[in-house]
């Protein structure tokens, strides 16, 4: 049964901006902490930790989020986790060193825990009707949040300096937490009370999930291991050795620092088109046949990144893979919401954060082995062997090695 609601919730734009907002710290860091890492008095050597110490981190506090959510009700962790969210970016700002980056990672790291998952919540409890645009919409907003930050983030660092850039940022992200407030008038009464208390369970709703969440555990990881990993990680350094220190194209020359930064922002940008269009046509349509065939396209253009080093073909692929790597984000993570609507909420929590830390450690050990691969063997190897997951992931799918279980209400 596939739902056909049109209209998101007004719910699912104001929790969107409340992570949207939360992430104006840790997206800038990525793009001007390795240049400005000399002056901080970090070694360049450590801003690889530092950078994806949250995701490590991750892994323990996305079970800790669930027991938090489970127990403490909904607003209270979320707006907690926001005010926690400004104070990282805070503490990036200032230049206290290696260690107080450190702290500000793991505390960066601990919040996204919590924000990531309330939202999910809050989505899954107003959006039965149209979770795939809902989904959609979510990550539509979310990703508009980073890109605002690597422009204009970008641009108040390059005017005014690092200190006085960060701090702009802080104050921006600090509105997240008048949001937070103004979800509260949003959301069904019951979300506000302790999740552990039955009189609090969400209603269910009749459907059948089409993938099961051991499916959903697998995609989350290869998804995660070879868009946010392999690729992100390292296609600048791909890009360098394709093209060269520049690219001409007719009367303009482009820094390949350049023509890099391009091609993150079709990453952030594509998600606002690309994320709400999958999300409305896997309400319609269902999720296994979407899956099955942006899983088919995903795989074939990583081998063809891996296997033709043409300047134009690198490019051109680059961008496939981007929309199709949020595309599929976009699949998995509707597939596991339609997983918990036959739970109780302290399942529903459990799962979810279970699924978050299965994502969490393919972004975070992606890198590790497109560096091990691209120092021992060629870096080309690691888009194989992201495409050798995509089809070993297609064929746990339709061996149905994962299947579906069914509630006793859900027989045919």
């Amino acid at each position: 049964m596939f739902r056909k609601g049109w209209r998101n919730h007004p719910a699912v734009y104001v929790v969107s901006g409340v992570t949207a907002l939360s992430l104006f710290g840790d997206a800038l860091l990525y793009s001007i902490l390795p240049l400005y890492a000399g002056n901080l008095g970090i070694p360049l050597f450590a801003v690889g930790i530092i950078l994806s110490m949250n995701r490590w981190v991750r892994l323990a506090t996305n079970p800790l989020a669930a027991k938090v959510y489970e127990r403490r009700g909904l607003f209270k962790p979320l707006l907690a986790a926001m005010i926690l969210a400004v104070f990282s970016t805070f503490l990036y700002s200032r230049t206290w060193g290696l260690l107080v980056f450190l702290l500000a990672r793991a505390i960066w790291g601990l919040s996204w825990s919590h924000l990531r998952l309330g939202s999910l919540l809050v989505i899954l409890s107003t959006s039965s009707s149209s979770l795939g645009l809902a989904i959609g919409t979510h990550h539509a907003i979310t990703r508009l949040g980073s890109a605002f930050t690597s422009i204009v983030g970008g641009f108040l660092v390059d005017r005014g300096g690092y200190q006085w850039g960060l701090t702009i940022m802080t104050i921006l992200s600090s509105l997240g937490i008048l949001l937070v407030f103004g979800l509260r008038r949003f959301l069904p009464e019951e979300l506000g009370k302790t999740m552990a208390d039955p009189q609090t369970t969400r209603k269910t709703v009749a459907m059948v999930p089409e993938l099961s969440p051991a499916m959903c555990y697998a995609g989350g990881f290869v998804i995660s291991f070879v868009s946010a990993g392999v690729i992100v990680s390292s296609l600048s350094l791909v890009l360098h050795q394709r093209l060269g220190d520049a690219i001409t194209l007719g009367a303009w020359t482009l820094g390949i620092a350049t023509v890099s930064g391009l091609l993150f922002a079709v990453r952030w940008t594509s998600s606002l088109v690309v994320a709400p269009l999958v999300g409305r046509i896997i309400d319609l349509t269902g999720r296994v046949g979407i899956f099955r065939l942006l899983t088919v396209v995903m795989a074939g253009a990583l081998l063809i990144f891996g296997a033709i080093p043409h300047p134009v073909v690198t490019v051109v692929v680059s961008c496939l893979l981007f929309f199709v790597g949020n595309s599929l984000e976009v699949v998995f993570d509707t597939a596991i919401g339609d997983t918990t609507y036959q739970e109780g909420d302290q399942a529903t929590t459990t799962r979810l954060s279970r699924y978050a830390s299965f994502y969490d450690f393919g972004a975070a050990s992606g890198p590790v082995i497109a560096y091990f691969l691209g120092s021992r063997i060629g870096f080309e190897w690691s888009f194989y062997l992201g495409a050798g997951l995509m089809f070993a992931l297609l064929a746990i799918n339709m061996l149905d090695l994962f299947p579906v279980s069914l509630h006793a209400d859900q027989q045919l």
